[in-house]
């Protein structure tokens, strides 16, 4: 069964990185949903597929990879104080592999970035009816283009602030579980440690974060305020074994 969190808001958030937001979780894990039917095609066959991005469901290798990287997230970090997905499709199927018989808050600020009318047209076909569109995205870069229907990153950008001060406000010295999404993490990351514009398209096109693998933040201490610090690199738990 799946909950909205009653302290949820949908109105950004003062700046949590603010010094009067002194509460982190004591320990956050994200996890990137496992492989999906999205992940398998190509960008045009996901166009012409009939089925909306937020409904794809997992693989059985995604299954698979979620049921992997469940038990290496309950051997290390045990229950969490709280659990949180997006309302796609992917996303709570991986946390019901992991956690079954968790209580799950659904939050909508969770959702992977909107793609508009490259969620339902081929390039070709956008390349015949919307022509400027394609000139639009060129000219503006992927960071400020925001395509027919959809959003642009720093729309996304907005929604991650206020789950941050969700999380400040709600979560201080506990444990958080999250299972997130590929674009949603990158974004969530530039945020955290703050990189330019430019890393961020760099890793969006270089740095492909695996399905089922787990980041984790500790909150710490550092000139005086508190902070999400990373702890090492990434780990996919599936690896050599799916």
């Amino acid at each position: 069964m799946y909950f909205f969190p009653v302290s949820a808001t949908y109105v950004l958030d003062a700046d949590p990185f603010q010094e009067r937001h002194m509460g982190w979780p004591r320990c956050l894990v994200l996890v990137r949903h496992a492989e999906s039917e999205g992940n398998i095609k190509t960008v045009d066959e996901r166009a012409s597929y009939g089925v909306s991005t937020h409904a794809y469901a997992l693989t059985e290798r995604g299954r698979k990879q979620a049921a992997l990287t469940g038990e290496y997230v309950e051997r290390r970090f045990g229950p969490f104080d709280a659990y949180y997905v997006s309302y796609y499709t992917r996303s709570q199927e991986t946390m019901k592999i992991m956690y079954p018989d968790v209580r799950v808050y659904e939050d909508p600020r969770l959702a992977e970035g909107q793609r508009g009318i490259f969620h339902t047209m081929t390039t070709e076909q956008i390349r015949r009816r919307f022509p400027e569109e394609l000139e639009r995205k060129a000219r503006e870069g992927l960071y400020h283009y925001r395509p027919l229907g959809g959003e642009n990153w720093p729309d996304i950008e907005l929604r991650i602030h206020s789950f941050l001060g969700t999380l400040s406000r709600d979560y201080e010295d506990q444990s958080v579980l999250i299972v997130v999404h590929g674009h949603w993490l990158l974004l969530f990351q530039r945020l955290i440690h703050r990189f330019s514009i430019e890393e961020a398209v760099r890793r969006y096109k270089n740095a492909v974060v695996e399905n089922a693998s787990v980041t984790v933040y500790e909150s710490a201490v550092a000139r005086g305020k508190s902070r999400l610090v990373l702890q090492g690199r990434k780990v996919v738990p599936w690896v050599g074994k799916v």
